[in-house]
């Protein structure tokens, strides 16, 4: 065995050797040359048009098409989202669709969904208000019943009092009947729906507008109602409002416009009434019907384009990105070549000449691409190559700084330490529960691959805020608006230059907050001296008679060693904690206290001792390995190398 063979190979102990080339492309074949370095994803284009806005440059265009195509389908994706029609699993890949023919079908379905769209919403209002009127009718009828009942029981009680009295006293209907017509005051009113909310606030507003001269009945619906304007489920009451002349209804219509209340006529036949009530029934089944038919039409035309939305999402993902790449190309003076910049690694030379040749060959161009290397003093970009459980490692180290193009990477050791040391401040019994959960995640990862994560809930419980969920009052009411704030800061900030003070240092939020710190201790010493010549006035220090000279080491990085052994002796103690004063307390109850005692346990055991420790240790592990392994020799002061790829755009939601 040679001594190579003990070192790790050089594609993580040192980046790979790279090369900045330079691509002459005819217009022919640029498009498909950029397609297949998006599929090879080896190459990292530099913009040699960053003086150009973006609307100067050659694909402009191309670029916008393509940004209306993806807000569509994003208006196709909300629209399945609604209906739950939508579904994120791959279609099968049919046909090669043309740009210029999606472009078109795309507008074809658009046009046709947004019609089905205002039809639906006419129909449904027009449906939503036949309803509210059936109620109307049916609720306020009530009305009219019950108060017409209580007139004739009250008449018969004038009749029997008037019976029993004097012959010739006049009746109070012939006084009524004998006032002149010009003299007799019109009574008319006002049905409708209101919400019940409000119901309270619109009769008292209506009592007091018309000073009491109203009479105002209220029906409660029991059901809630959806309300025709905001579509909405709505509890509502059925409103009769009776007045007298012409003023008072004008009140009542601004009162009822107000507080938004939905007005219909109500007839004062009751065989109108019951003529409307079949009138509006018939109507509300025809325009069911109808609804449910467009419904199903609609349904089915956004599972037509559901078959194909994955298929036709990463198209024009997929010639967006081309486009972009495609601007950071340059014309040369015959305007028939592109020339691009760019770096990627050494092996795959062969690789990039290979596609290249091939996409002059498919775009049957007369002139091939020509493939050159340039010489440059300009740092390379860093670039290791990783697999699926090197990558996590690589990442940790990545957090804290990328590596110098080919400087040592303290990745591959990171491989070997983290989780030794990760396992010092763990426990055996509790490591088990945690590789059961890593094999359960391992076992579903396909699953789990397929669904976007988010982070709303880590952000709910870990977002600190400094004046709780949300501030007294907004920023713009008692001066100028955050964005004009915020402008004002970019104008005061120079051009062109960096905003932090020290480049080389990889996290620069560290330097930042170390001369913060050193601002804050700047006084220390001279309050201190302060304090001490007021303390000691007139006094004096002497020599003692003899002194023993100490020799003190001072190392500019002392490594806690024993912190990981503190923290698995913390982790012990809990769970001791956990064990003797909730589970074997609860041992000696009945049944019920026993079964809580180990609930408790079990949630104290995860929550604490499983994803708090967790945390604790990998926390520990990951200071140890920056700043007492990292910081004694690694830089961290490169850049990534990142490529132009389609595997990048998959989750890309622009």
């Amino acid at each position: 065995m040679t001594a190579a063979g003990c070192w790790p190979a050089m594609d993580m102990l040192r980046s790979e050797p790279m090369q900045l080339v330079q691509l002459i492309i005819p217009i022919e074949s640029a498009h498909r040359a950029i397609s297949y370095l998006g599929d090879l994803g080896l190459f990292q284009f530099k913009d040699l048009n960053a003086e150009k806005s973006p609307f100067q440059r050659t694909y402009a265009t191309q670029i916008k098409r393509c940004g209306e195509m993806a807000r569509k389908l994003r208006f196709f994706r909300d629209q399945m989202k609604r209906t739950g029609s939508f579904s994120s699993s791959w279609s099968p890949m049919g046909t090669n669709v043309n740009l210029d023919e999606l472009e078109v079908k795309l507008g074809e379905y658009e046009a046709e969904l947004l019609e089905m769209n205002a039809n639906t919403e006419k129909l449904q209002r027009s449906y939503n208000e036949l309803l509210e009127y059936k109620l109307v009718l049916q609720k306020a009828s009530q009305v009219f019943y019950s108060a017409e009942h209580n007139a004739i029981a009250q008449h018969r009680e004038v009749e029997q009092a008037l019976g029993e009295g004097s012959i010739d006293s006049p009746l109070l209907l012939e006084q009524e009947m004998s006032t002149e017509p010009s003299k007799q005051v019109k009574l008319g009113f006002v049905s409708g729906l209101v919400a019940r909310e409000k119901s309270l606030a619109f009769e008292r507003i209506l009592f007091r507008s018309t000073r009491g001269n109203v009479y105002h009945r209220q029906v409660v619906v029991e059901e809630p109602v959806t309300d025709p304007v905001s579509g909405d489920k709505v509890e509502k009451n059925v409103f009769v409002v009776f007045y007298s002349g012409e003023r008072a209804k004008n009140k009542i219509l601004k009162i009822c416009d107000a507080f938004g209340a939905n007005r219909y006529p109500f007839p004062d036949d009751i065989s109108k009434q019951y003529q409307m009530i079949t009138e509006v029934s018939g109507k509300l089944s025809e325009l069911k019907t109808t609804i449910d038919i467009g419904q199903l039409h609609r349904a089915n035309l956004l599972q037509s384009i559901g078959y194909e939305f994955e298929q036709w999402n990463l198209l024009v993902k997929k010639e967006k990105s081309i486009y972009h790449s495609l601007n950071m190309l340059s014309l040369d003076v015959t305007k028939k070549c592109l020339v691009g910049e760019g770096w990627c690694p050494t092996f795959a030379t062969n690789q990039i000449q290979n596609v290249l040749n091939r996409a002059t060959v498919d775009s049957n161009s007369q002139v091939g691409a020509i493939f050159q290397v340039l010489h440059t003093k300009d740092s390379p970009p860093t670039y290791f190559r990783t697999n699926k459980f090197t990558s996590a490692f690589q990442e940790i180290v990545d957090a804290y700084g990328v590596a110098k193009y080919q400087e040592a990477n303290p990745g591959v050791y990171t491989i070997v330490t983290f989780p030794f040391l990760f396992a010092v401040m763990f426990e055996m019994g509790h490591n088990m529960l945690v590789l059961l959960a890593i094999i359960f995640h391992n076992t579903s990862e396909r699953k789990l691959s397929n669904q976007s994560i988010h982070l709303e809930l880590s952000y709910a419980f870990f977002t600190v805020r400094a004046f709780g969920n949300n501030f007294a009052h907004g920023v713009s009411r008692n001066g100028f608006s955050l964005n004009l704030f915020v402008t004002g800061i970019k104008c005061a900030l120079p051009q062109g230059r960096e905003t932090f003070l020290w480049p080389e240092v990889p996290p620069e939020i560290y330097f930042t907050h170390l001369l913060l710190y050193l601002g804050m201790l700047f006084p220390k010493p001279f309050l201190l001296k302060k304090q001490h010549e007021e303390r000691h006035r007139g006094q004096s220090y002497a020599l003692l008679d003899s002194t023993e000279d100490d020799s003190f080491e001072l190392e500019e990085h002392k490594g806690s060693h024993g912190h990981e052994i503190r923290v698995y002796l913390a982790h012990s103690e809990l769970s001791s904690v956990f064990y003797e004063k909730v589970l074997l307390l609860a041992w000696g109850y009945n049944v019920f206290i026993l079964i809580i005692g180990i609930v408790v346990f079990i949630c104290a055991t995860v929550g604490v001792l499983l994803l708090m420790e967790t945390l604790s240790a990998f926390l520990h592990a990951l200071r140890l390995h920056w700043v007492e392994f990292q910081s004694k020799f690694y830089e961290g002061d490169g850049y990534k190398f990142s490529p132009f790829s389609f595997v990048s755009i998959g989750d890309d939601e622009e």
